[in-house]
C-alpha cells in the first residue's frame, strides 16, 4: 500500500491501517448506562416466564390438577385441602 502511495503521490490511509482507535470517551463515565442494565439474563428470562400467555398456561394446567385432586379425594379431608 505504501509503495502506490509513494509512485502516486496520494494518501491512500496506510498510516493509519495499522493503529488501533480508542474508543468514544464516555461523556460521565461513573453513570450507569440504564439501557444495558435492562438487558440482563434475568430481564430477558422475565419476558418469557412472565408473559401473559405463558401465565395462562400455567394457571389451567394447575387448576386441571387442582380440580383432578378434588375429584379424587373430595370425601377425605386430608387430601382435599392439600
Amino acid at each position: 500500500m505504501r509503495d502506490i502511495e509513494a509512485a502516486t503521490g496520494e494518501d491512500l490511509g496506510s498510516d493509519r491501517l495499522g493503529k488501533k482507535r480508542k474508543g468514544k470517551k464516555k461523556k460521565y463515565p461513573n453513570l450507569s448506562d440504564l439501557k444495558q442494565s435492562t438487558n440482563t439474563s434475568r430481564s430477558r428470562l422475565e419476558k418469557k416466564v412472565l408473559n401473559k400467555s405463558a401465565m395462562r398456561r400455567v394457571a389451567e394446567v394447575m387448576s386441571k390438577a387442582d380440580s383432578r385432586k378434588h375429584d379424587k379425594f373430595s370425601n377425605q379431608f386430608n387430601y382435599a385441602i392439600h
